[in-house]
């Protein structure tokens, strides 16, 4: 499945393996190249991101935040779990709170 989330930028999920393990996998693309990827979990009533990674050449233009926002759109409850301390601003910035060190939650409303 792909979504367009922005000008040439779109979230592509892979279906789920067994080589893949328990998670929901996303490529991040802009224009057809591959800019990063996200690691979810996506349940009833539950969305949680484990990890959301920009290749350092594509870094600073604003994909992570565009994810975000996406999931934000589509989810009522965005958990991120097991943040870590080097990402915690970022989370911050995206409106997150924190529920305990390592993770950290966003609500609608």
């Amino acid at each position: 499945m792909s979504v367009t989330i922005g000008p040439d930028l779109e979230l592509i999920q892979q279906p789920r393996s067994a080589e893949l393990g328990d998670y929901d996998w996303f490529d991040i693309e802009q224009a057809g190249t591959q800019v990063g990827k996200t690691r979810c979990r996506i349940e009833p009533g539950q969305f949680t991101v484990f990890s959301i990674m920009v290749y350092p050449e594509f870094e600073g233009h604003g994909y992570a935040r565009a994810v975000i926002d996406h999931f934000k759109r589509e989810h009522a409850v965005i958990i991120a779990d097991r943040v870590r301390f080097t990402a915690r601003a970022f989370w911050l910035k995206v409106g997150f709170v924190p529920e305990s060190i390592d993770r950290y939650v966003w609500r609608r409303g």
